[in-house]
Formats: C-alpha cells, structure tokens, sequence
C-alpha cells in the first residue's frame, strides 16, 4: 500500500501547524473532537493550558469556524506571534510602560479590524455601529494631552495724577466764560502670565474603553469572541501587564468572551509587586483555567481512549490530502480501523506510533510521516515496527534532545539512570512543591517528561502529594528489546509495599520517589528513595 505513488505524494502534504492551515473545510475535517469542543463553545472565559502540538490552535480555530456564522456573534483571533507592529515591547532596554502600551494599542486594533469586518459586512446589519467604531478608532490611535505648568509671571502698575480747573462767568457775551477747579486721579493694574508645556501621554483610560466597545457592540448587536492564540510567546515580563489591561478593559464586558492558549509553564498570568499587591489575571478567580489539552491524550491514564482518538486524527489528515474517496475506492478503507490494519504489519505497530507520539498530535504525525518514508525506502508495502522505533528515535533526538541546554542533559541523565537504569521503569513520583521547579518545568515544556497524574496522596506517606511524571518514549528507545528495557508501569492491582495505585481502575505502578536533590545537576546525591 505505501509504494501507492498518490499516496507517497500525499503523506508529506499534511500539515503539522494548524495555522498554516489556510483550507477552512480542511481544518474542520481533520479536527477530531474528544469532548474539549462543547466546553469552550460556552460564553465563558478561559484559559486553555496544553503543550506544543496537542492541538490548541486547532481548537481555537475550529470554533471559529462554527461560531462564526452565527446571528450576532463576531469572532476575532488573535496569534500572539504576530502582535507588535513595532519591536518596542520586546526591547529590555526601553521603559515597561513603553513596551506595553505598544503591546496594548496593537491588540486594541485587532479588536477594531474585527469589529470594522463585521460592521461593513452587509449580512449582519450593522450600519447603525459605523459613528460608535468611528469613535472606537479615534480614542485607539488618538494620544491623550496634558498641561504641565511650568512657570508663573506677575506684574504690578501704578498710574496717579492730579488736574485744576476754575470757571468764572464776567458778564460779557453769554458764550465768555472762565472755568477753574481740582481733580486728582490713582490707577493701578495688575497682570498675570502663567506659562505652561503641552505634553502627549501615551495611556489608555479603561472607562472611556469600556464605553467605546460597549457603544460598538450595543449598535452592532454582536457578541464578540476573542480568541487570543499563543500567549506564551509574548515576553515574560509583560504578560501581567496586558492580563491587567485585559481584566481592567475587556473581562468586564459581558457582551465579550475571551479564550487564550497558552503553554502552562510559560504564561504569568499575575505578578505581585511590593507590598503584596497583585496585578494582572488571577486564574480560577477572574477567568476559568480548568480546561488542559494534555490531560484527554495520556497514554497510561486511557490507552484505548487515546489509540481510537489518534487513530482518527491519522485517518482524518491522510484522507483531507488525498483525492474524494480515493482510501474507500483503491484501499476499501473506510475507516481507521481499517486504515491501520492495511498500513501497519500488525495493531501492536500502530500502537508502538500512539505511544512514542506521548499524546501530541504533532508528534504523532512527524514520527508516522517518518516511519512511513522510512519503510518506503525498504521496498516495504506496509509500515513496520522497526521503522517506527528508527523514527521515533529520530524524532526524539532531532526535535527534542538537541534544544536541551546542557544543565537539562546532565539533570535528564541523572533521571534516566535511576529510573530506567537501576529501577527498570519509567516512571515516577515528584512531591507536588517541586511542580513549579524550573527545571521540571522546563523538561516538561521540552516533551521530555510527561505528567500524567496530579496530586496523587499515598496511603505510605500520609500528608504528602505527589504529582507522577513518566519519562519520554525517545529516552528509552535506544533499549528497545534489549535487558534494559524499562517494564511497562502499570499494571494490575497487586498488594505491596512497592507499589502505588494511582488511577481509579486500580493499575498499579512502582512507588520510585525523587526528591529535590536530583535535580541539581551540582548534587552527588542519588535524590531517589
């Protein structure tokens, strides 16, 4: 099957980013729901957490795409990656108020190309909204001006005088006469002059913005959705600055709902300055934070659930590349039950893809294009486990391994040889304080650690959670087959002291606990228990 020259020419057409998906009808096609959709359809706001590659952008631009068409409903979206029209915000140099207000106004006038798309379009009646955007234009591009006194001048006059005149009458012609008398005048003039500097202040004043879009929305009778993409990409340092300009002008507007995606180990939502006082947005309190992508793709928690869903991501995006109904007419492959079976030797192939993808989608579809390319090259007619381990491998050292810095390698070593080395397993319990440890944080943004369980309790140490990490199919992979080969942790209930029982369905798994000193790249210590 994979020597099918139409199919060989399609394989490397599909897309691994979303965003460079430019087919609308495509991107609904290969968008493969797992019960995340009817949850950011609502009005409310969210954040929505997951790594790169799980399908963030795919979800944010499917609901898009059937929202959009909706009565009175306006969606603008927003990639963060794209904002910054100058490259003022990302200068370290300039001062913070600098560098957001660009950051501010850029995103005030993505809201208004939306709002001026939606009013000029025809279909949604909005004519009446044209003087109120017009308004929303000007206070967007329109600096705002104060006086400064500078400097104050008083001046004093004083004037006097005096003047005599007489009048005496002496008898000759009625018009001879004589005047004499006295008059004395005083003046005084005071003045003035106050002397002041006209200076533009670059700021944006959250009443006047709440009217203005209010003004907008209530002629244009729409609801709007924004939905910002990418939010990890903006500079760490200003991100609870536009979160607090998004509490302050947005989130107070029930007439806008707001989603962003963003990397949960990347985003700052909030900052505290001194004193205590916070600024920016305050997850589970301003807006809702409950939605991970990770959590519905992992392997270990529900692989049946994840082997269907990945097989019909796979099903969905070979089929979008190829002709109309090409995989039912050449292949009789209907569906990705049938798709597996007709391009893998065996099931256990296609499950060996499912688990070295980790639960991303893009990881999942850059090892299958490999393994398939792979097993083009050897004359095979079907995708073989071999060529899936090699992909992986390769994936994992090309994608992975080489953006590691060095302290990362040497922490990710010293994990790799206590876990699979001495224990023979590949997972393990992290005390859930060292969650938001830097270097967890940073192997787990690099896909190289893997949580698959927060907050676990174990009945041997009472008072203490955990959160259990597994560690990636690629630092294993090299052991394939081998002694070495970590066992598969989680197996059925079995009483012992060296287990735990993580998951509802009572599989249990090697209780293996790090503590903070393995993750020290200094430290001697084993930091294993």
């Amino acid at each position: 099957m994979i020597q099918d020259p139409i199919l060989v020419a399609a394989v490397p057409r599909i897309l691994q980013r979303s965003e460079r998906q430019v087919d609308v009808e495509k991107l609904t096609k290969t968008f493969v729901d797992v019960g995340i959709l009817p949850q950011v359809k609502s009005r409310n706001n969210q954040v929505i957490h997951g790594r790169r590659g799980t399908g963030k952008t795919h979800i944010l631009k499917k609901l898009q795409t059937d929202i959009m068409h909706e009565p009175g409903v306006l969606v603008v979206y927003l990639d963060a990656r794209s904002m910054g029209s100058t490259s003022q915000f990302s200068d370290l140099s300039l001062p913070i108020h600098q560098r957001c207000i660009c950051l501010f106004r850029d995103f005030l006038s993505e809201i208004y190309n939306g709002l001026l798309e939606y009013v000029t379009d025809g279909k949604n009646k909005a004519e009446g909204a044209f003087e109120p955007l017009h308004k929303f234009g000007n206070f967007i591009s329109n600096p705002v001006y104060a006086a400064d006194k500078q400097e104050v001048t008083k001046r004093e006059m004083n004037q006097s005088g005096s003047e005599t005149t007489s009048t005496l009458t002496l008898g000759m012609p009625k018009d001879t006469s004589v005047q004499f008398g006295d008059k004395e005048t005083n003046s005084k003039t005071a003045e003035t002059t106050t002397t002041a500097i006209v200076r533009k202040e670059d700021k944006v004043i959250f009443p006047e913005l709440q009217s203005y879009l209010n003004d907008v929305l209530k002629a244009a009778g729409a609801h709007m959705f924004i939905l910002f993409d990418e939010w990890s990409s903006l500079p760490m340092d200003i991100q609870p600055y536009l979160a607090e300009f998004i509490r302050r002008g947005i989130l107070p507007n029930s007439e806008i709902t707001i989603k962003i995606a963003s990397l949960e180990y990347r985003s700052q939502f909030v900052a505290h300055l001194p004193g205590g006082r916070a600024f920016g947005i305050e997850l589970g309190s301003d807006i809702s934070a409950s939605l991970d992508v990770d959590d519905y793709y992992i392997y270990d928690k529900s692989p049946k659930f994840v082997i269907e869903a990945f097989g019909d991501i796979l099903f969905r995006h070979l089929k979008s590349e190829l002709p109309d109904d090409y995989l039912q007419s050449q292949h009789k492959i209907a569906n990705p039950s049938q798709l597996q079976s007709r391009m893998f030797t065996e099931r256990a192939t296609f499950v060996e893809l499912v688990r070295a993808a980790e639960g991303v989608a893009r990881d999942l579809i850059n090892i299958f294009t490999s393994a398939f390319f792979d097993a083009h090259r050897r004359k095979l007619e079907r995708i073989d486990r071999k060529a899936v381990v090699e992909a992986a491998r390769q994936w994992y050292e090309k994608d992975k391994q080489k953006d590691l810095a060095e302290e990362l390698k040497e922490v990710l070593g010293r994990i790799v040889k206590e876990v699979i080395g001495r224990r023979k397993a590949r997972s393990f319990l992290l005390p859930r304080e060292l969650e938001k440890h830097p270097t967890i944080q940073r192997l787990f943004d690099m896909r190289v650690l893997h949580l698959m369980h927060r907050g676990y309790a174990d009945k041997e140490n009472p008072g203490v959670r955990y959160n259990i990490y597994t560690l990636d199919y690629g630092t294993y992979v090299d052991l394939k087959n081998t002694s070495q080969e970590p066992q598969i942790d989680f197996v059925e209930f079995t009483e012992g002291k060296d287990l735990v029982v993580p998951f509802d369905d009572k599989r249990s798994i090697r209780r293996i606990i790090l503590n903070k000193e393995i993750l020290n790249p200094t430290q001697p210590a084993l930091g294993l228990n």
